[in-house]
């Protein structure tokens, strides 16, 4: 029952940006700038994004967790088709174990894994494509203390539950990565664009506090999207991802989608995103004891 009930709520969504969408409107890509800036030069060169993900619920009997994690991307195009891409995210986790107050809650701040990649990007005919490499720094640690690792690791593994585990090296405590980005997409002139999206990549783990068997995980996110521009200022669509983990037995696999709004144009533009995780681990989002994610976002090119 509740897998049909999840796929109810994703039938509405589609149903309602169906329904938001007019006749007549231009194509855009579901990252916040274009694959096709490699061709020729462009005035804004630089770009920034910031998101703030939120969850909040009752995950263990009546234990409640609440997890903010800001989260800011940078990006720089340093010739036609090269672009340089830093990532660093945050997050606050609050867990009260306690309903009755006589325990005061666990509360702790974390530092993810820094991400630095470079991605080729360019355009052929109505495709746009990018291929890259990224690498994080295993900045992202778990204290000493064994009660206090509990909170650390929840406001980790919670910071990418939110996000459908897309990113899950961002949030890997002691672990080094290496990433290899490939993006396509396709536009057309009514308005839709079509994406596919494959990282693949090694989890480095670089201590033992770290709750991975192995010392090695080998990754791959796998994501599909629909885009639309409804309007001259407001973009509807969904993504669909798939992040699998195959030696991780807790989280090896994780299929989520993502309806979002975004609006603005290409110089300014905010967004909201809504992460629903379908299966286990942290699926389905709505069900008893399961994970969300509320995503905000703003940005802007220079």
């Amino acid at each position: 029952m509740s897998c049909l009930r999840g796929w109810g709520v994703v039938g509405l969504l589609f149903a309602a940006v169906l329904w938001l969408t007019p006749g007549e409107a231009r194509a855009f890509p579901d990252e916040p700038y274009s694959l096709d800036e490699g061709k020729k030069a462009h005035t804004n060169r630089f770009h920034i994004l910031g998101e703030l993900g939120i969850f909040a619920g009752k995950l263990e009997g009546e234990q409640r967790s609440i997890i903010v994690s800001p989260l800011i991307e940078m990006r720089l195009q340093l010739t036609y088709s090269v672009l340089m891409q830093v990532v660093w995210g945050m997050s606050y986790a609050n867990v009260d174990r306690d309903p009755d107050g006589n325990i005061p809650p666990d509360n702790t701040f974390r530092i993810g894994n820094p991400y630095l990649a470079f991605h080729y990007q360019g355009k052929k005919g109505q495709f746009s494509y990018r291929l890259g490499v990224g690498a994080t720094a295993p900045v992202a640690s778990l204290p000493d203390d064994i009660n206090d690792q509990v909170t650390a690791a929840s406001a980790y593994y919670l910071a990418a539950a939110l996000r459908g585990n897309t990113g899950f090296w961002l949030w890997d405590p002691h672990t080094g990565s290496v990433i290899i980005p490939i993006a396509f997409e396709r536009r057309k002139s009514i308005g839709f664009v079509w994406g596919a999206y494959l990282d693949t990549g090694a989890l480095i783990k670089v201590n033992d506090k770290n709750a991975r068997t192995s010392k090695t995980d080998f990754l791959m996110q796998m994501a599909a999207m629909m885009g639309y521009q409804a309007t001259d200022w407001l973009r509807v669509g969904s993504r669909f991802s798939l992040v699998l983990i195959p030696k991780f037995k807790e989280q090896n696999t994780q299929l989520a989608v993502e309806p979002f709004l975004r609006f603005g144009n290409e110089n300014a533009f905010g967004a909201i995103r809504v992460n629903i995780n379908l299966d286990n681990p942290w699926g389905f989002s709505f069900d008893a004891r399961q994970v969300w994610g509320l995503r905000i976002a703003g940005g802007a090119s220079f």
